[in-house]
């Protein structure tokens, strides 16, 4: 199974068995060639969009019932 961002690449580049590090996934509307490179997020981007957008009350209030249940459960 691949992240779901790369099914998109793989899917963009219309085969399986492409080699991202050295072939495009496609071409821009200029017509240059497009790689993956040029379209994933880098670790900063990613970590701004996570500490904007994830904050522990999630984690607490998706949890904190997480143990209750049922007898059988």
């Amino acid at each position: 199974m691949a992240s779901p961002p790369l099914v998109v690449a793989y899917a963009l580049a219309g085969r399986c068995d492409i080699d991202f590090e050295t072939e495009p996934i496609g071409q821009g509307s200029d017509g240059k060639d497009v790689f993956l490179k040029d379209i994933w997020p880098t670790r900063q981007e990613v970590q701004s969009v996570t500490n904007t957008v994830i904050k522990p009350e999630m984690f607490k209030k998706n949890y904190s019932t997480i143990l209750n249940g049922s007898e059988m459960w």
